[in-house]
Order: C-alpha cells, then sequence, then structure tokens
C-alpha cells in the first residue's frame, strides 16, 4: 500500500460525459461513508441523491474532476464550486475523495 502521495504525480483530469459514471459512483461511495453523521438517507434502490450533481455538467460555476496516479491509475476525485457562502469571489470544494487504498491513516 502505498502511504504518501507525491503531489507531483498526482494528476487532475476534468470530468466529461463519458466520464460522468465514473463521477456518479465515486460520489455514491462518499455520500456512504458521510451517512453516518444522518444527513444522507439511502434511497430504495440503496443510492443516495445529490441535488447538484446535474448542474456540474451544465453550470459554469461548477466543475469536476478525476484526481489519478501519473500512470493513469483512479485515486479519487474533487467537486469545484464558486457558489461560495463566507466570501465573495473564488471557489471552494464541494466534495473531495481520495480512495482509501491511497490514504493510509485516513480513518
Amino acid at each position: 500500500m502505498e502511504s504518501e502521495i507525491n503531489p507531483a504525480e498526482v494528476q487532475l483530469e476534468r470530468f466529461t460525459e463519458s466520464t460522468r459514471q465514473a463521477l456518479w459512483n465515486l460520489l455514491q461511495y462518499l455520500l456512504f461513508e458521510i451517512s453516518p453523521s444522518g444527513k444522507n438517507v439511502a434511497n430504495e434502490d440503496g443510492s443516495f441523491d445529490y441535488k447538484y450533481f446535474d448542474n456540474y455538467f451544465t453550470d459554469e460555476g461548477r466543475d469536476a474532476y478525476l484526481v489519478k496516479s501519473k500512470t493513469g491509475e483512479l485515486m479519487g476525485f474533487v467537486m469545484i464550486s464558486q457558489y461560495l457562502q463566507k466570501i465573495k469571489t473564488g471557489h471552494s470544494i464541494a466534495e473531495f475523495l481520495v480512495l482509501p487504498r491511497f490514504c493510509d491513516g485516513c480513518r
């Protein structure tokens, strides 16, 4: 298991319509992981809702990226938004996930 991630060996790949399902699958994993907080309740089919998911493919103020290793191995994702709560301009990280395999000690 790789315990440290060298930032020089991480790539961001912008999500496209062809990688939409990968983003949805990773987001479902994240929503499952944070479900004990009580905010995320599973639907009858076992999936979780994410109100703004489609907006990441249509809105100008939102972007989503796959996080990949230098060799192209999927490591996680990040969803970035310009919808801010405390400041007037900039970006915020809406959702972020590094798969446990790449994150020794994250739990």
